[in-house]
């Protein structure tokens, strides 16, 4: 009985991630390629998960509940967010279809299983940790959402401590999933 639970769920969750891949629009240039063709994960489950995910943090990012994170965090130099986008004439949901997730399972920061996933100070490059970010997402998608638009902060310029890691997290949390 547990093994057709977790085949149903695996079904339910590939089936919702392709059909949220599929329904992410196509936009003119490389800044705002869907999600999907930015992630690079090997196995079909975890890829079409992660693109599922990161197609729904784009979604929430188009809200203006969630944009308001621009405005609560600041770059390393101090200048906030929403400058950084506007310098760049880009959106917070384009810059998150800039980025590219690979998997980051042989990382050693993968080694906790706290950590869904990671990025640097200004990289372009998402770091999944695949086996975590999966589970996680089908336990609770809000959470994995919510990490992937915390990464794309750090993207922009975010640091970290301060803000702490679950500061940043909740904060999002609390403007993008309601």
């Amino acid at each position: 009985m547990q093994i057709r639970k977790a085949v149903s769920l695996w079904a339910k969750a590939v089936g919702l991630a392709l059909a949220l891949a599929a329904a992410t629009p196509a936009a003119d240039g490389p800044e705002a390629a869907p999600a999907i063709t930015r992630v690079r994960l090997p196995g079909r489950f975890a890829a079409n998960t992660v693109s599922g995910v990161v197609a729904r943090a784009r979604q929430r990012l188009e809200q203006p509940a969630c944009q308001r994170i621009y405005t609560d965090f600041m770059d390393t130099n101090g200048r906030p967010l929403r400058d950084v986008l506007a310098e760049a004439e880009t959106s917070g949901e384009a810059q998150l279809g800039t980025l590219i997730f690979y998997d980051g399972s042989e990382q050693p920061r993968c080694a906790s299983r706290q950590t869904l996933a990671f990025t640097f100070v200004r990289s372009t490059v998402v770091w999944v940790c695949a086996a975590q970010f999966t589970s996680t997402a089908l336990k609770d998608p809000r959470l994995v959402e919510a990490v992937v638009i915390h990464e794309s902060l750090h993207a922009l310029g975010l640091g970290e401590n301060p803000p702490s890691s679950s500061e940043i997290t909740g904060r999002v949390m609390s403007r993008c999933m309601g």
